[in-house]
């Protein structure tokens, strides 16, 4: 099952945060996880090639005092974790729809937060929240060729050593269907990327460069939408590609997506307007701050 939490949070008193909140956030997850399961937390913490998560960075009205930034406890701020395997899923829901949902403490940052709410339904979590399994994406998966996405959070790929800023299509469907096939039937073979190498291309975009702190360094990345389209009409290959960008609501999209980055969504194109598939803003800013 693939899931998509949204912790709603208060400081119980004006909590100081590091520059990382997606850092930050990423080790409240393994926290939140070691209390159901420990063995599943160590192994999360273990390399591996693709993780079943991802994480947002903190959502809300930061308070500048200088160089500090504080939360304040008259504000309300989120967290968006989503999960990619079925043991994952059960553990994280157990803690947060259980015990945690409603008054559950945790501490970020060394500062006290108090749980007011956690949501997987995408109307009480302005679109983000949601539960699918890898067949009901599949079957919902539509031949349109014609795909936008909202990049919400600062979004890049690793190449060769650099940082690379712009959606560029191969790379784009090249991080979704190395998730997908790590988590998700039926396999999508590589011939789907030299399709989208051939066939694939950004028709328009609104897209700005954005910075994101990991504790003493910094990168930046994309945030906005941006809309592709394929020249070949085959059915079967843009029934992938369709299932892949439904599937990147849940996976993520680039680098770091389980510190921050690339938290994205589907989007619907009517004419010259983008808009939300849930019906939320409009423009291309972002979501979450990049904290």
């Amino acid at each position: 099952m693939f899931a998509s939490f949204v912790v709603t949070l208060k400081p119980t008193a004006p909590a100081p945060l590091g520059n990382s909140t997606g850092a930050s956030l990423h080790a409240l997850l393994f926290n939140l996880v070691a209390q159901e399961n420990r063995a599943l937390a160590e192994q999360l913490h273990a390399d591996a090639a693709v993780k079943p998560f991802t994480v947002s960075p903190l959502r809300g009205k930061i308070k500048r005092e200088g160089e500090r930034r504080i939360a304040t406890p008259a504000r309300f701020y989120s967290v968006r974790y989503t999960t990619l395997a079925d043991e994952l899923f059960n553990a994280l829901s157990k803690i947060l729809l259980g015990k945690f949902l409603y008054r559950g403490k945790v501490t970020l940052d060394g500062a006290e937060f108090v749980v007011q709410d956690v949501a997987v339904d995408p109307e009480r979590s302005r679109g983000w929240g949601g539960l699918a399994s890898a067949e009901e994406i599949w079957e919902r998966a539509s031949t349109t060729p014609d795909i936008s996405l909202r990049f919400a959070s600062p979004t890049a790929f690793r190449q060769r050593g650099l940082n690379l800023l712009f959606p560029i299509p191969t790379n784009v469907f090249h991080s979704y269907r190395e998730k997908w096939n790590a988590f998700a039937t039926p396999p999508l073979d590589e011939g789907l990327l030299a399709w989208v190498e051939q066939n694939v291309a950004v028709e328009a975009h609104e897209l700005e460069s954005r910075m994101t702190w990991f504790g003493g360094f910094q990168l930046h990345g994309f945030t906005g939408w941006c809309r592709f389209t394929a020249k070949d009409k085959d059915a079967t290959r843009l029934k992938q590609l369709n299932a892949l960008a439904d599937f990147a609501f849940f996976c993520g999209t680039g680098a770091k997506t389980t510190q921050g980055m690339g938290q994205t969504r589907r989007m619907k194109a009517e004419g010259r307007r983008i808009e939300d598939e849930s019906g939320g803003r409009k423009n291309g800013s972002a979501d979450f701050a990049s904290g």
